[in-house]
């Protein structure tokens, strides 16, 4: 099966990791699914695709790939939004595009740090509670396997429908299969997900650092070059109203995709973080006219 198709699918495996199985084209299913296509949402759960998983087969790195975008989207967001409304208040309140600078990189890195540091942490915690959680399902199968078993019945009939045999069958087939049960058991039971290659939590706060200095320094590329073009001491306006476009098209591109990740409109997505942004430029550079007003009216 070639690289690029292999890297597009997700395909069920044995806990031996040794047996084809019927792959889908997840991708395609999802625009198949958006168009209402049949034929082509079948075509996407053809039975030819195969996999062999063999000893060194590489795993599908679909939901690692998801949680980084996660981190990028909202790191961006949070970036973007933060530094602009640090800039449109540094500009309100009459400052030089040095000052505005000074101001906007200092806080850029102090809440780059903050959020990569509480991502980290989150994700830290997040996986320690669900390890423990497994831990814990592992060891009540292990010790109490029909009390295990009797929940596992009352989800099915009480959640899905399922007549108390049907139930009973179900349970008696998978429970044969240790580690599918226990991760079974803590979806439906608690809710969490374990078992698929997601990002350490360093990983995931490096990325969401990373995403916060990039998408952050934007607002300010505008007083960058209006700095190296007219010097330190040039007046801030034409460099805001350069950072105004440049940061609100990119909320607008960043909403898109964050539409696009979690199943919404991606256009009325983009247009309400564009919206975001701007109301929180404008308040931003509202408080800051405001308070210089007073300020300078109190000191002449």
């Amino acid at each position: 099966m070639p690289g690029n198709a292999a890297a597009r699918t997700v395909c069920p495996a044995s806990v031996e990791g040794r047996v084809s199985v019927n792959c889908r084209d997840l991708h395609k299913a999802r625009d198949a699914y958006e168009l209402r296509d049949i034929e082509a949402t079948r075509a996407a759960h053809s039975l030819g695709l195969y996999r062999e998983l063999a000893g060194d087969h590489k795993e599908d790195h679909t939901n690692a790939s998801s949680d980084y975008l996660k981190a990028v989207v909202f790191g961006g967001l949070d970036g973007i939004v933060t530094i602009f409304a640090v800039v449109a208040g540094c500009v309100g309140a009459d400052l030089t595009c040095s000052q505005v600078l000074m101001v906007g990189l200092g806080n850029l890195l102090a809440d780059a740090i903050s959020m990569g540091f509480g991502e980290y942490v989150s994700a830290a915690a997040e996986r320690d509670f669900v390890e423990s959680e497994k831990q814990r399902e592992e060891w009540e199968v292990e010790n109490c396997p029909e009390e295990e078993k009797n929940e596992m019945v009352e989800i099915y009939t009480e959640k899905y429908g399922f007549s108390r045999a049907d139930a009973q069958s179900m349970v008696d087939i998978t429970f044969k299969y240790k580690q599918f049960f226990v991760q079974h058991m803590m979806v439906e039971e608690l809710g969490l997900m374990y078992g698929y290659d997601e990002p350490t939590p360093m990983k995931r706060g490096l990325v969401m650092f990373t995403a916060f200095c990039f998408f952050g320094l934007l607002p300010l590329a505008g007083f960058i070059g209006w700095v190296a073009a007219f010097g330190l001491g040039a007046a801030a306006d034409m460099a805001f109203i350069m950072a105004c476009f440049v940061s609100v098209l990119t909320l607008f591109i960043l909403g898109f995709s964050k539409g696009k990740y979690v199943g919404q409109n991606p256009t009325k997505s983009g247009f309400l973080m564009a919206l975001n942004g701007s109301c929180a430029g404008g308040v931003a550079y509202g408080v800051g006219s405001l308070l210089q007003r007073v300020v300078g009216a109190t000191i002449s």
